[in-house]
């Protein structure tokens, strides 16, 4: 198939031009061509037409390759140039490679011209589509409305984008990477969640929305959500980091003010479920109980009234249940240790016959937060509901500890027991998930008539603190 090739010769031999266009046609082109033999010349013919390729003789009367190569690369143009000489020595040859020629050919050896020109056109798109490339990456780059970032194995800024410099009150990419050498010693309000981001980076290459809280350059702060992944070479070796940065500050601040609107919602019902429904409920039991004890009947209406007076007091339990449940929303706000010790409390007043033992070894951490802490707090809270609901218990132990890098819960009761195998309702799926979700170990030991035991162990460096 022919193609059309838009070919400008610097030539000042007409023969010598027509030898090449047979060449072309030979090869499976059809030249669109000029020829040209001076400096002004070419020049004109670049600034009027938009040409494929370059074909140069080497020596003209007023012209040469090195000066048409020479004025091809000031007016940056990337066109593949290719030296048809009838005598080039080997060494000027080599030196007009190294100065950006891509091929000379001996004109008696025309017959190679095709080839080179196919090759040469293929690796000029190959340029141009990577400049493509790079131009879409810097438009990206320039315009992303999230930060981008790359830093050096040791945390030091290489590369910021100007969302990134906006993001920390700075007026450009340069001004922050002038005035902060390094996003981990300079930037967290927190040193430990720059350790545990360098923790995870270095053990998974990756880190998706990892939430901080960072130093804008007046000293305000700023809540961050950080994604980013190792830079390796072929050989594996760590070159660096590079991700995004996303100012998450509004989003934690409606957050924050959905979380106090759910507390307040949350306490006026418990309040009002308290205050007003239970409290109606108990003053009727108490009516119908008064009346059981002064009643002289024992027919079917005194079966009906003991009937009705054990509804109520369920149903009673089962508000006073919710009540507390709606209490135990606002528990994860506090630290882990105050959280279990608030749901041991809330549990004795729900149950003031049981004991309910909390005991805290010496060596457990004094703090566990975020996912962890929260999915830990949950885990003791639904074992605590189930030792309320469905075991009959008189005596509940809570013990927390740690053993080299693990830490454990246990709770343990002495009630009705059950059968392991057969006990998956939803308080036990719903720990055995949250276990699963933190890559712990959840054993359940029970028998009926024998209590049962929960116990919960996790490696505490596998622990997520977002």
């Amino acid at each position: 198939m022919v193609r059309t090739l838009r070919v400008l010769l610097v030539e000042d031999s007409e023969d010598d031009a027509l030898l090449l266009l047979r060449e072309l046609r030979r090869s499976g082109y059809e030249p669109d061509y000029e020829r040209v033999d001076t400096a002004p010349g070419m020049e004109a013919a670049l600034d009027t037409r938009d040409w494929e390729l370059v074909i140069s003789d080497h020596s003209m009367p007023t012209f040469s390759s090195s000066a048409a190569l020479q004025l091809l690369q000031r007016k940056g143009l990337d066109l593949p140039f290719i030296i048809v000489s009838g005598n080039i020595g080997e060494e000027v040859a080599v030196a007009a490679m190294r100065a950006g020629a891509h091929d000379y050919i001996m004109k008696g050896n025309l017959a190679r011209l095709g080839a080179a020109i196919e090759r040469e056109l293929r690796e000029a798109e190959g340029r141009r589509e990577k400049q493509r490339a790079e131009e879409r990456y810097r438009s990206i780059f320039e315009n992303a409305v999230e930060g981008i970032f790359q830093t050096s194995v040791e945390g030091r800024f290489l590369v910021a984008n100007p969302a990134l410099a906006r993001m920390f009150g700075y007026e450009s990419p340069e001004e922050l990477l002038a005035a902060v050498s390094s996003i981990d010693d300079e930037l967290y309000v927190d040193p430990d969640r720059r350790t545990e981001f360098d923790r995870l980076i270095r053990r998974h290459d990756a880190v998706s929305g990892f939430e901080a809280q960072m130093y804008r350059k007046d000293g305000s702060v700023m809540w961050a959500s950080l994604s980013a992944r190792a830079i390796r070479d072929p050989r594996g070796r760590l070159l660096g980091y590079e991700g995004t940065t996303e100012d998450i500050t509004e989003r934690k601040r409606a957050e924050e003010a959905l979380r106090e609107i759910r507390e307040a919602e949350r306490r006026r019902l418990a309040r009002d479920l308290h205050d007003e429904a239970m409290q109606d409920l108990v003053f009727v039991l108490q009516s119908m109980q008064a009346a059981q004890i002064t009643s002289e009947s024992r027919g079917p209406d005194a079966l009906v009234l003991e009937q009705e007076i054990a509804a109520l007091r369920r149903a009673i339990a089962g508000l006073r249940n919710a009540v507390y449940d709606l209490r135990l929303g606002s528990v994860k706000d506090m630290s882990f240790l105050r959280s279990v010790e608030s749901l041991v409390e809330l549990n004795r007043q729900m149950a003031p016959e049981r004991v309910l033992e909390l005991v805290v070894e010496d060596d457990f951490p004094t703090e566990l937060s975020g996912d962890a802490g929260g999915e830990l707090l949950r885990i003791v809270q639904e074992a605590l509901a189930n030792v309320r609901r469905h075991s009959g218990a008189s005596r509940v132990k809570i013990t927390l500890g740690q053993k080299g890098d693990d830490v454990w819960m246990e709770v343990e009761d002495d009630g009705r027991g059950f059968e392991p195998e057969k006990g998956a309702g939803i308080g036990l799926t719903g720990m055995r998930e949250r276990a699963n979700a933190l890559g712990g170990e959840l054993e359940i030991e029970s028998k009926p008539g024998d209590g049962t035991r929960v116990r919960f162990r996790v490696a505490l460096p596998t622990l997520p603190k977002n």
